[in-house]
């Protein structure tokens, strides 16, 4: 398999604490990717013996990537020495300026963006991000009218999740609440989200309906407090598509096989020690992949012996069991406990 995807971790460092986002992320290695590293990455993709065409570099895997005191250094970088590469970001607009997004916008630097939008209000947003929400929605709006003087056509993206949905849909696969929600939970659906924020987004910006997950309550798993009532062995891993043609790499250089590896328990390899052909070739990285493929998920250990947390989850009937809810309801957190 080729690699047609570099994920880089330029910050793993965040303003936001998502109720979904393991606690765990980036305590191993809590700061920014050094700009030579970037720039050793990004030369052995742009050389032209490099046997692999890159089509896309994510700019903020498992964190934020606008801490980065030099992003916009590193993105026109990228951009010089890969022009025909899409450069897609990630962020909660917490940090996006109106001095960065013109900057972003008018020299044409990235190819994306997509930002969590998760809750119709202050308080149903900070249910889930833990951070203010009118600051994020006065950067958004900037940015988006900027994008209609600058750039119209640029590929903007909103996703939404909110607190109220994602608890529920845990309780019902976990018989708990969400470990990190630690308070009751104000009601917000999709659709009063999306209400909310046509009142200002264009309809040509998607605002699209994000998936419950269970990524931060692998450690009620491990730690038995909760269990997964279902076969692990016959799961797929449901990014092995990406773990073959995709590359994540932390700050200090470890190459770690997806997204889901909040705090880079497994590591294929460095690409400070390493070049990137290396790693993709070497024995640790397919003997990985052979094993992922053939669901040995307890011989590699965590966290992939909780492969089950990296799936998806949805309630059938959870608009049933969700309709007599209204705007400034609260569901006690109480009543989601065994």
């Amino acid at each position: 398999m080729s690699i047609e995807c570099i994920n880089l971790a330029l910050s793993n460092r965040c303003n936001a604490a998502c109720i979904w986002c393991p606690s765990s992320r980036g305590t191993k290695h809590n700061f920014d990717m050094p700009v030579h590293v970037v720039k050793k990455i990004i030369d052995e993709a742009a050389d032209p013996s490099f046997p692999f065409n890159i089509n896309m570099i994510h700019l903020s895997e498992n964190g934020e990537a606008l801490y980065h005191s030099e992003f916009l250094e590193i993105v026109r970088y990228i951009k010089q020495k890969l022009p025909n590469t899409a450069l897609n970001l990630l962020t909660n607009f917490g940090l996006m300026t109106s001095e960065l997004a013109e900057s972003l916008l008018t020299e044409k630097l990235l190819s994306s963006i997509q930002v969590n939008i998760d809750g119709h209000d202050a308080a149903t947003y900070k249910s889930v991000k833990k951070i203010g929400y009118d600051g994020v929605i006065k950067n958004l709006k900037k940015f988006i009218n900027l994008r209609t003087q600058l750039d119209p056509l640029f590929d903007i993206s909103i996703n939404v999740m909110p607190a109220f949905e994602y608890a529920m849909s845990v309780n019902a696969f976990l018989n708990t609440p969400p470990v990190q929600m630690t308070e009751d939970i104000p009601f917000s659906s999709y659709e009063l989200t999306v209400e909310s924020l046509r009142e200002f987004v264009p309809i040509d910006i998607p605002i699209l309906h994000s998936k419950a997950g269970l990524w931060a309550e692998r450690k009620l798993i491990t730690s038995g407090k909760a269990q997964i009532n279902v076969d692990q062995s016959t799961l797929n891993c449901p990014l092995l598509d990406r773990v073959e043609r995709e590359c994540f790499i932390a700050p200090n250089g470890d190459w770690y096989p997806c997204c889901y590896d909040d705090n880079n328990d497994i590591v294929l390899g460095n690409v400070v020690t390493s070049t990137l052909l290396e790693i993709h070739n070497s024995e640790t990285r397919q003997t990985f992949i052979s094993r992922l493929k053939a669901r040995q998920y307890e011989e590699i250990g965590y966290p992939c012996n909780t492969i089950a947390c990296c799936n998806s989850i949805t309630i059938k009937n959870y608009k049933e069991l969700t309709s007599h809810y209204k705007p400034g309801d609260v569901f006690p957190l109480t009543q989601l406990k065994k």
